[in-house]
């Protein structure tokens, strides 16, 4: 099951023109994202409802191919790199999520709660405990 619904998504994306099909299996994914993430943890998913819907549909959006995202494919949108020249009609452009890939960053950790980082200790050879 989804963290986050398509007409959520829409709510925060409204210029995205891709299907929602295609938007409903994104969140799918990135849910399945999600709970890779937060396994390890003790995470309480009811009690942080908006929190995975928020970051859920961040991560789909993220990878909604360029042409389906905010101002179809001539804006460029997501594009990490773009040349353009007017002579020869040339336009060259990067785009950092090409292959629609699902995952989470930093930012998608913290805003989960999940991005601080844990440590551990342990005595070696048992500490205290260890006979003579």
């Amino acid at each position: 099951m989804a963290y986050a619904t398509v007409e959520q998504y829409l709510e925060r994306y409204p210029d995205c023109t891709a299907a929602s099909g295609t938007i409903a299996a994104l969140l799918e994914d990135a849910s399945d994202a999600i709970d890779g993430a937060i396994a390890p943890f003790d995470y309480d998913t009811e009690a942080n409802a908006g929190k995975l819907s928020r970051t859920c549909c961040a991560i789909a959006h993220r990878a909604i191919p360029s042409g389906g995202a905010a101002g179809g494919a001539g804006m460029l949108a997501g594009a990490t790199q773009a040349s353009q020249t007017a002579g020869s009609y040339t336009l060259s452009a990067s785009f950092a999520s090409g292959y629609g890939e699902v995952y989470l960053t930093k930012s998608d950790r913290l805003k989960l709660g999940i991005g601080d980082g844990r440590y551990a200790y342990a005595e070696p050879y048992g500490g205290a405990d260890v006979p003579d």
